[in-house]
């Protein structure tokens, strides 16, 4: 099975696992809907918003594999580079410890040919052939261990994600062909959210996506090194993100009757 069926299977079990309760301030978010339209419409128009900004890194699967043009040589992976990735989202809690949020990413990654023979020969390699960016934009489920207003909580997501692909090309071996492919795919990811004050917190997450292989397909980008001998029809990334996040909503303050006091 591979790393991303593994760890989205691992995701879904652990999200659907109750979580233990435990006495909370009052909040204006319900641990479970009891009512549609007041419980969770409600919270949609209501001040549980989030807008976030994040950065990270990035790294993914090679794309193609292709055998140099002298057969003798060996054979050569087109590979990308660890890159970076910047974006934008905004968020509502619905739920203590459910929400949603969309979220924006753009990333750029080098593209390298590696050696792939086994041998550990670095004879084929050619560095920075060309740049591939990402635009992405993902709208995903949030499940919150602990309630969304706890100091610390840990969190998992699950969505789905349009990504659009750009190759600038830096040397002969690549190729767009004119085309700026379009992938569709789940994207799940895993983190821990860190309040610092009652408006503003962190968030450090892994996200992992797929979708299909830009190098793939008729109109899809190119590699011209050599024969093309094996080619994935999907591309796994992963995603590293350290975020700010600012909450427009506040707790409601505890009620109840102070106590009076008797001569």
């Amino acid at each position: 099975m591979s790393k991303s069926r593994c760890l989205a299977v691992a995701l879904l079990c652990w999200l659907a696992i109750p979580t233990i309760s435990s006495a909370q301030a009052p909040d204006s978010t319900k641990e479970q809907a009891q009512d549609f339209v007041r419980d969770v419409l409600h919270a949609l128009l209501g001040p549980n918003w989030n807008v976030f900004a994040h950065g990270g890194f990035a790294t993914g699967d090679r794309f193609v594999l292709q055998r140099a043009a002298n057969t003798l040589d060996g054979q050569r992976a087109l590979e990308p580079a660890t890159g970076f990735n910047v974006g934008l989202g905004a968020g509502v809690d619905i739920l203590m410890r459910m929400g949603f949020r969309v979220n924006y990413t753009f990333s750029s990654s080098g593209l390298n040919f590696k050696t792939d023979d086994g041998t550990g020969s670095d004879a084929l390699n050619v560095n920075d052939v060309g740049t591939v960016k990402t635009h992405t934009l993902a709208l995903e489920v949030m499940r919150y261990m602990l309630p969304w207003r706890a100091p610390i909580t840990p969190y998992g997501t699950l969505g789905i994600q349009g990504t659009w692909w750009v190759l600038d090309e830096k040397s002969p071996l690549v190729t767009s062909n004119g085309t700026t492919p379009f992938a569709l795919g789940p994207v799940f990811s895993f983190g821990v959210q860190v309040k610092a004050t009652d408006k503003w917190s962190g968030r450090l997450e892994a996200s992992l996506s797929s979708g299909h292989n830009p190098f793939t397909g008729n109109s899809s980008f190119r590699a011209l090194s050599g024969q093309t001998i094996d080619e994935s029809t999907s591309q796994s990334r992963t995603e590293y993100r350290l975020a700010g996040v600012y909450h427009f909503g506040k707790a409601k303050a505890a009620t109840g009757t102070s106590p009076v006091a008797h001569k």
